[in-house]
């Protein structure tokens, strides 16, 4: 996306007028270098350990397994691990979409571990972030930039922004923060840039640039990194991790399909919006960052450091209470209220368990993936 926003300027400053049919055939076979690189790097890249063991080709799955956690393939911890995939694989395997779509109404905890996925997908566009996209150098004009290559070239620099911190969010804050204090801190910080922009656009819908004008197009900026370190990337973790692993296609279908239908329809709404509401376009997003944020506060439980197999212990229970007890400040709220509730915790290390954790059978195969701490 980056790359389109840098061609789009060179395309406005080299190729004139804008009817010449290179700028449209240039932009289209731009699109054609990453898709070809992506096609050409992903033949070197292994097979998912959890695909490989859904199709009994075991060996092959520990093999990878060993090679990313840089282990023995004789490591007691990865066999540990094997074992719990292909028990719950085993039976599960080559089921057709519609019994996948029944087992996915089994019951509440299953039913909320599938669909989490969709109901974040559906904030992350609502928050407003394909609007920008799209329609930045529209945005930024509106702002005060005068002329179309300023907007371009502005979108070019928003571009930059979004990659550096969505890596930079990717190394620093998915794990150490936690998925669930990246949605609620930098969902905030989202809301906040969207309100100050709908109400600049409120006080000063037209006209020359003044100083606010500036704080405006920095809070376009200002917006793109709460996006990139929280809601850009986190819903897909959560999505991914958090469903059942038999079930993991059919949820993660039904999460890209919400996302690319409720990005079509932002696409699609985004100017009426813009000519119609105005300003109030951005506090409709604004309000939706709100509400995404409490949704990560109130249903949203942490899932860091958790394994993939133990994970479900995290949505057993009341999920409203432990999502609660494991949001900032949801101790002291859980304590207050009374509520005798645990919150999630990664594993501990293999080091700090018993010495017959080296086996496979009996007691060793107790496995306190997810601990918990009380808050009452």
């Amino acid at each position: 996306m980056q790359v389109s926003y840098w061609a789009n300027y060179g395309l406005s400053l080299n190729i004139t007028p804008v009817t010449n049919p290179a700028m449209w055939r240039i932009a289209f076979g731009l699109q054609l270098i990453p898709g070809v690189l992506f096609l050409i790097l992903m033949l070197p890249q292994r097979e998912s350990p959890r695909w490989l063991i859904e199709k009994g080709r075991i060996e092959e799955a520990r093999k990878i397994m060993a090679y990313f956690r840089q282990v023995p393939e004789d490591d007691p911890q990865l066999e540990l691990t094997v074992r719990e995939i292909v028990e719950d694989v085993r039976g599960k395997e080559k089921l057709p979409m519609w019994t996948l779509l029944k087992m996915s109404f089994e019951n509440c905890t299953v039913f909320y571990r599938c669909w989490i996925g969709i109901i974040l997908m559906f904030w992350q566009q609502w928050c407003g972030t394909n609007s920008i996209n799209y329609y930045s150098p529209e945005i930024f004009e509106a702002l005060g930039l005068s002329g179309a290559n300023a907007g371009l070239f502005a979108t070019g620099v928003y571009g930059i922004v979004k990659v550096i911190c969505t890596g930079t969010g990717l190394m620093l804050c998915t794990e150490q923060l936690g998925r669930k204090r990246c949605m609620i801190y930098f969902g905030l910080m989202q809301a906040f840039a969207m309100f100050f922009i709908g109400a600049y656009m409120k006080i000063h819908p037209s006209g020359p640039p003044i100083p606010a004008s500036y704080a405006a197009i920095v809070m376009v900026y200002i917006y793109v990194v709460g996006y990139s370190f929280g809601w850009g990337t986190i819903p897909w973790v959560v999505a991914a991790e958090a469903v059942p692993n038999h079930l993991r296609t059919l949820s993660m279908s039904g999460a890209l399909m919400t996302q690319w239908l409720h990005n079509f329809i932002i696409a699609q709404i985004t100017p009426t919006m813009l000519a119609t509401i105005k300003f109030g376009t951005f506090f409709v997003f604004g309000s939706c960052c709100v509400a995404m944020v409490l949704t990560a506060y109130f249903g949203v439980p942490e899932t860091r450091g958790i394994p993939l197999e133990e994970i479900h212990a995290v949505f057993e229970g009341n999920v409203f209470k432990r999502s609660v007890a494991d949001a900032p400040g949801g101790p002291a709220i859980c304590r207050a209220l009374g509520w005798g509730v645990q919150r999630s915790a990664a594993v501990a290390p293999l080091s700090a368990r018993s010495d017959d954790s080296s086996t496979a059978d009996g007691e060793a195969e107790k496995r306190a993936d997810v601990t918990v701490e009380s808050v009452a």
